[in-house]
């Protein structure tokens, strides 16, 4: 039952900040036309495929304060710490997929590689670090449960 509760709990977060980050946004994602800084080096190209913004640094930051929040009322452990980061991995990316369904500018019918200039890897009509985000979401999540279940 508390995984339920995780899951439904990440994807209302997530669903307003896709519509936070529609707003401020628009049709030019990943902070196109806004006033921030821009990180370009080869480590920001082989981690995510493409610059990395104030935004995003900023934003990520942010929800990793915000999901280590719980932390405040409850001892700190390794395991707890699996789940955390599972969860954020997840996050991100219901967060990024939601943006593109609550989007006027692009919906579902438009989450495909030739409206999205910024997702420059695909893999079976998903981006690449969606993929990523999965897999090592997951396998945190499983290591974080699986030593709390012995």
């Amino acid at each position: 039952m508390l995984i339920l509760k995780i899951i439904f709990w990440i994807i209302i977060l997530a669903l307003f900040q896709a519509l936070q980050e529609t707003q401020i946004e628009g049709k030019a994602g990943w902070a196109r036309h806004l006033p921030t800084f821009r990180i370009n080096i080869f480590i920001t190209k082989l981690l995510i495929g493409k610059e990395i913004t104030g935004y995003h640094i900023y934003m990520l930051l942010m929800f990793i304060t915000i999901f280590h929040g719980i932390f405040l009322f409850q001892e700190w452990s390794i395991n707890k710490e699996l789940i955390t980061l599972g969860s954020l991995n997840i996050y991100f990316i219901i967060e990024d997929f939601l943006f593109f369904i609550v989007n006027p500018h692009y919906t579902l019918n438009h989450f495909k590689k030739e409206y999205i200039s910024w997702h420059k890897r695909w893999f079976l009509k998903i981006p690449v670090s969606y993929w990523w985000g999965i897999i090592i979401g997951t396998i945190l999540l499983l290591l974080g449960y699986a030593n709390t279940i012995r």
